[in-house]
């Protein structure tokens, strides 16, 4: 039978039929050779379901083709359109100098047809993954430009920045939509998407093998406490940096878009709180593209709610009090080479609390009495602390991923096992994310 992998992505297929004929562009055959569609054929869901009894001779993905791929020029015109909505990126990028390499990098892509098929099933699949790939583009060439990169590398990181997240095509279609509380067995299929990414990119003819490194390496950190093989600083590429980089940045964006055009300040912000993972120069690029995009003259209108900042900033603390706790004991008792990952999150994420004044009382302090009476930097405080709160959340689900995968590998007595997920459940980042 046709691998669970194939299975979703067949069904993506079917979907995009609906809207779009899939044909065979070639005949499939099984691994016997036994012809199971003939050339011509509509991918249908009755035909899909012939194809989800087989191992197949070729991937899928091969012997089919779409019949209105997005080509260069519509990509072209659709990456305007998305930058002309985000008036920082657009700052950087309406300019005849970054729009000739936009072109170059264009009708590089339209190359491929493997490629052109890929994204068009993204963007009727999965739009939100298409989103975060037209932006980690966007801007991916935009830093790489800044950092005076070849020709060649701004094509990689172009495409690493559209495709980095093509691999959740072929996880199970619930974790496109799902955004937190994942389950331990959830966490492990998310962490092989760019495995899956970069196998995909392997089988596009001609592709050069730095994109497929470059999106294996997009979740890596400079300290080692990436995934999904926890490799350090000198072994990541500039361009899995770059996309690493972009991918925090529209992560971010999703959560604060509503703040209108404020969101780019606090993107930078955010920003500001991971300095250290990601390399100083493609930090200090991003950075250089934020200020390059004019400041908001608009007022403030939305800003958190200081009752929700209070319970929130008390409920952080617990939790990271607690795996304070848990990976000092954890690093006692293991041996795992994941301990590793476990020390630098948790000295990264004791950095961010201290950046943050999350554990100072004065600060507490200062929610509970500040009045409604508030001024302009008083009410950008509170907007801030609450992306503090953001980031200092988003270390803490990292941290106690880890932290689960340490005490999986212990063979410690079941009475230390208890305490240990005992200590891990205290950290109940569904509350916090909900706060």
């Amino acid at each position: 039978m046709i691998d669970n992998e194939q299975k979703n992505y067949c069904a993506n297929l079917v979907e995009v039929n609906k809207k779009q004929d899939v044909i065979t562009n070639q005949a499939i055959y099984n691994q016997q050779g036994v012809l199971l569609l003939s050339e011509g054929s509509r991918l249908d869901e009755k035909r899909s379901q012939i194809l989800l009894q087989h191992k197949l001779m070729k991937p899928l993905e091969q012997c089919v083709g779409i019949a209105t791929s997005m080509d260069a020029r519509t990509l072209f015109d659709y990456l305007n359109k998305f930058a002309k909505n985000l008036p920082g990126l657009y700052a950087v990028t309406d300019n005849e100098g970054y729009q000739k390499t936009l072109r170059l990098v264009c009708l590089f892509y339209e190359k491929f047809p493997l490629l052109r098929q890929n994204l068009t099933v993204l963007a009727l699949r999965a739009r939100h993954i298409y989103f975060h790939g037209i932006f980690s583009a966007l801007a991916g060439v935009a830093i790489a430009r800044k950092l005076n990169l070849s020709l060649p590398d701004i094509q990689a990181t172009f495409i690493a920045g559209l495709f980095h997240d093509v691999g959740f095509l072929y996880l199970e279609p619930h974790l496109l939509e799902k955004s937190h509380s994942f389950s331990a067995d959830e966490w492990k299929a998310l962490q092989a998407h760019p495995l899956i990414a970069q196998r995909f990119l392997g089988m596009v003819p001609g592709l050069p093998k730095e994109i497929g490194i470059a999106i294996i390496d997009h979740h890596e950190r400079i300290d080692g406490t990436g995934y999904p093989r926890h490799v350090f600083g000198d072994k990541i590429s500039m361009v899995s940096q770059i996309i690493a980089a972009t991918d925090h940045i529209i992560f971010n964006h999703s959560r604060y878009q509503d703040y209108g055009v404020h969101a780019h300040s606090m993107l930078l912000a955010a920003l500001k709180l991971s300095d250290n993972i990601y390399f100083e120069s493609v930090y200090n690029a991003a950075t250089i593209l934020f200020k390059e995009a004019p400041p908001p003259t608009e007022t403030l209108l939305q800003l958190p709610s200081i009752e929700l900042l209070l319970a929130r900033q008390r409920k952080l603390r617990i939790q990271f009090e607690s795996a304070k706790s848990l990976a000092q004991q954890l690093f006692i008792n293991s041996k795992s080479p994941v301990i590793r990952s476990v020390t630098a999150v948790m000295g990264r994420l004791a950095i961010s609390v201290v950046r943050s004044g999350i554990l100072q009382p004065e600060q507490e302090d200062w929610l509970t009495k500040v009045g409604a009476s508030r001024s302009n930097s008083e009410n950008w405080s509170l907007v801030e602390i609450s992306v503090m709160q953001d980031q200092i959340y988003d270390q803490l689900v990292h941290l106690k991923n880890l932290m689960e995968r340490v005490i999986e590998s212990l063979a410690s007595d079941h009475e230390q096992l208890e305490h240990f997920n005992s200590t891990l459940d205290k950290i109940d980042l569904h509350e916090t994310a909900l706060v």
